[in-house]
């Protein structure tokens, strides 16, 4: 007789199923990729030489966004919140004196979150240049639903180009930077986005 294949049956439970950690989706790029590339999840975790399970905190991940912006986004320093319950500074882009006043700073609350990041990218006729043009923020509070916003940082000789992008329930930035004195820091920005805030 001949020989039968035994049938294998797999048997999912719930917690076998799902990560403990979050997975992170990264937007395309808008605007340009002049510069260097960054990554603030990486950083703010010190990859790959993190501590395990060290990461920005997925449920409320931005403590407070500063803005270098003038004609276009110059410079954004990003404080978030880790899971260890510490913070981490990142600053992106041109090296904007902070008596500068082109730099505005956005604070959150501890039950606020940016719920949306939107803003204009792409092709500037002045500079040439495929650039970071214009941000602006939409923050929710979780506790009482209250809805506000911030901006718009940079566009301040009007648009000057570029196509709208938006992107809803930000973890983090990347992107394509020129750090240092450069007037036009930020070529290029990409979000990172957690599937925990879905």
């Amino acid at each position: 007789m001949g020989e039968t294949e035994d049938e294998t049956h797999l048997t999912f439970t719930p917690w076998t199923m799902y990560q403990g950690k979050p997975v992170l989706v990264q937007t395309s790029n808008f605007g340009g990729a002049q510069g260097t590339v960054f990554n603030d999840s990486q950083d703010a975790s010190n990859f790959p030489n993190s501590d395990p399970g060290l990461m920005i905190d997925p449920q409320r991940p931005i403590k407070q966004m500063q803005f270098g912006a003038g004609w276009c986004v110059d410079a954004i320093t990003t404080t978030y919140r880790m899971s260890d319950g510490t913070t981490k500074v990142i600053q992106r882009g041109s090296s904007v004196p902070s008596s500068s006043p082109n730099i505005k700073t956005v604070t959150l609350n501890d039950n606020e979150i940016v719920s949306q990041i939107c803003g204009f990218a792409g092709n500037y006729a002045y500079y040439q240049k495929s650039l970071l043009i214009q941000v602006l923020l939409v923050i929710t509070d979780t506790v009482t639903g209250a809805v506000r916003t911030a901006g718009p940082f940079g566009g301040g000789n009007g648009i000057g180009g570029g196509t709208f992008f938006s992107v809803s329930n930000p973890l983090c930035l990347a992107g394509f930077q020129t750090a240092g004195s450069d007037q036009i820091g930020i070529s290029g920005l990409s979000i990172i986005k957690s599937n925990n805030s879905e």
